[in-house]
């Protein structure tokens, strides 16, 4: 599969995910706040962003998998980089947490942290190493 297609393929798949992750999280905030929901409501509506992120992994494994050895390198450092700032972030912010009396993190904003470091990662390392934008 050529490198345009993969990319066709995974961006086809992780825009709808995320248009659905992230329109069915504001409405679920939405409607815990304004309408009078059953407390187990909130619970079962979680079930429609957690499915569109499991997609948008998804849509990143099989672009990892459908592209050549030198950019799937790229991808896969990448993805460690995200996942270190993500680990981080946790360990940092919960030892300042326990001994410096920091306000507690929601652990939702991990998700997006490992996405921003995964994207500035990708463009760094692309740009470094001579890939394709």
């Amino acid at each position: 599969m050529t490198v345009e297609r993969a990319t066709r393929r995974y961006f086809a798949l992780l825009v709808p995910a995320m248009l659905v992750f992230m329109s069915s999280t504001l409405g679920i905030v939405w409607a815990d706040d304004k309408l009078a929901l059953p407390a187990a409501a909130p619970y079962a509506l979680t079930v429609v962003p957690i499915a569109a992120l499991l997609s948008t992994y998804w849509a990143l494994w099989r672009f990892i998998t459908e592209i050549d050895e030198f950019l799937r390198l790229i991808q896969i450092k990448s993805i460690i980089i995200g996942l270190i700032a993500v680990m981080m972030v946790i360990t940092g912010w919960g030892l300042m947490e326990i001994y410096a009396d920091a306000p507690a993190l929601g652990i939702f904003w991990l998700n997006p942290l490992f996405w921003v470091a995964y994207a500035i990662a990708a463009l760094i390392i692309t740009k470094r190493d001579g890939g394709v934008w």
